[in-house]
């Protein structure tokens, strides 16, 4: 009993680290595309083209693709967890959050391949 509550724990320290973490990164991306658009008022198609074709940039934004999908699953499986439960929706819960979850996955991961593609393929 005692390793499932220990287990439990350190997975609530996880999921909050993997969301501060990733919420942190967010807001950095951000912050820089933002100062790019404001550099660059008369933005054209080469000049973004050329911030995305470098290497670094494209690790970067892959990195936060990462973590925007880490970030994304761990609220939803809060919000699924929260309010999917056998309390609203008796014995069905259980099924309905498998399906949600199975559902969230399978997005996450279509989006983390598709973002793959569209910053690697320019």
């Amino acid at each position: 009993m005692v390793g499932k509550l220990n287990y439990l724990h350190n997975r609530g320290v996880l999921d909050w680290v993997i969301q501060r973490t990733s919420a942190a990164l967010l807001a950095i991306y951000t912050i820089g595309m933002i100062g790019f658009l404001i550099a660059n008022p008369n933005l054209e198609f080469e000049t973004w083209r050329n911030l995305f074709s470098s290497p670094l940039m494209r690790v970067f934004s892959l990195v936060t693709l990462l973590f925007l999908c880490g970030h994304m699953w761990v609220g939803m499986w809060t919000v699924i967890t929260d309010y999917l439960t056998p309390l609203q929706l008796g014995s069905y819960a259980k099924p309905i959050q498998s399906l949600c979850q199975i559902g969230i996955i399978s997005l996450i991961i279509f989006y983390a391949i598709w973002g793959t593609f569209v910053f690697w393929s320019i």
